[in-house]
């Protein structure tokens, strides 16, 4: 098992080579370097692809997950599915580098790294777990905002609508007059 604080120590404790331009790097080396530390095969020609040229801050955020992961005894298969699919959307919100500065972001990317390894953290249950990662959620918080904002701009259609059709009926009441 592993301690949650462990990991956000960790994450505080990144290299800054791990947050530099991936251009200036080897992403596909260090992915497949620490899959087989894991105990995992290295990545294929075709698997190592994915990881050239890719969004940046998707890299770099690949790299410290990378970082958080080496040691943590693991299912490199898991990892690998993480690093491939399960980092896009968090990606896509928050940029990498808070992950290592940001406490939340640090509980947060060491929560994602235990679910998508299968692993409860230390002293938690997987309820408790689960109910931790959904409050520092990034992707799960940005979907409740898009969901809260769009059934505010229902709610005020539906307001506008109702006012444009209590306006007709009062026209209509004095036109027939």
């Amino acid at each position: 098992m592993i301690a949650v604080p462990t990991l956000t120590r960790r994450l505080a404790d990144t290299p800054p080579d791990f947050l530099a331009d991936p251009a200036t790097l080897s992403p596909a080396a260090i992915v497949s370097d620490t899959l087989v530390a894991m105990g995992g095969p290295p990545l294929s020609p075709a698997l190592a692809a994915r990881f050239t040229g890719a969004d940046p801050n998707w890299t770099r955020l690949v790299l410290l997950t990378c970082w958080l992961a080496a040691g943590s005894g693991g299912d490199p298969a898991r990892l690998h599915d993480l690093l491939t699919t399960g980092l896009s959307d968090l990606a896509a919100l928050v940029p990498a580098e808070r992950f290592a500065s940001d406490p939340d972001r640090r509980e947060e990317l060491a929560r994602v790294l235990l679910r998508g390894l299968g692993v409860v953290p230390e002293g938690e249950t997987a309820a408790q777990a689960a109910d931790r990662l959904d409050t520092v959620d990034s992707v799960r918080r940005h979907r409740l905002l898009a969901d809260s904002r769009a059934a505010e701009e229902r709610a005020e259609q539906i307001r506008k609508a109702l006012a444009d059709k209590r306006a007709r009926e009062a026209a209509a009441r004095y036109s027939q007059v």
